[in-house]
């Protein structure tokens, strides 16, 4: 099951429509993975319908579920997650938030770097080509993510813990 954390605060980066589409879908999508729950799947799928049009709406879903399926396959442990809304990351989104804006930069050394915090060394293959494909069906319809450097990427990753805060 995917941990909650509190979230506060206000942040611009979720406003941006490529950002809220790829979180917000992988905060409902992995919900309802967990849950069994046809409704937290139902929310991603209007998200994207209303974000995107039905018809993009339904492909790009089917990508992201894709990825979502790659990730939860090769985590070694539960994802860890914000609620829908919070307009903050935890370190899980924000490294896979980061796998799809470095595939669509090509930027290979921020992908492996935000990719080893989640996936299991053995899951690298199949977990590049989902995220691949998801990032490249957002980029087919202008969806496209701010790069995140490695160094940032790594800097997250390396923060000390917080129990209130991420």
């Amino acid at each position: 099951m995917a941990t909650r954390l509190p979230c506060g605060g206000t942040h611009r980066y979720l406003e941006r429509q490529p950002e809220k589409l790829v979180v917000e879908g992988l905060r409902r999508w992995m919900q309802g993975c967990e849950r069994g729950s046809a409704t937290c799947w139902d929310l991603a799928a209007s998200l994207y319908a209303e974000e995107l049009g039905s018809a993009e709406g339904r492909r790009v879903l089917g990508a992201l579920a894709h990825w979502v399926e790659a990730l939860r396959s090769w985590m070694d442990r539960p994802a860890g997650l914000s609620p829908s809304h919070c307009p903050r990351l935890c370190l899980d989104e924000c490294c896979a938030v980061s796998m799809i804006a470095a595939c669509q930069n090509h930027d290979e050394g921020s992908l492996l770097e935000a990719m080893e915090r989640l996936i299991l060394p053995e899951g690298h293959a199949e977990v590049v080509r989902a995220t691949r494909n998801f990032a490249e069906a957002l980029a087919d319809t202008g969806q496209i993510l701010i790069p995140v450097p490695q160094a940032v990427i790594h800097e997250i990753a390396t923060r000390p813990c917080r129990r209130l805060f991420h």
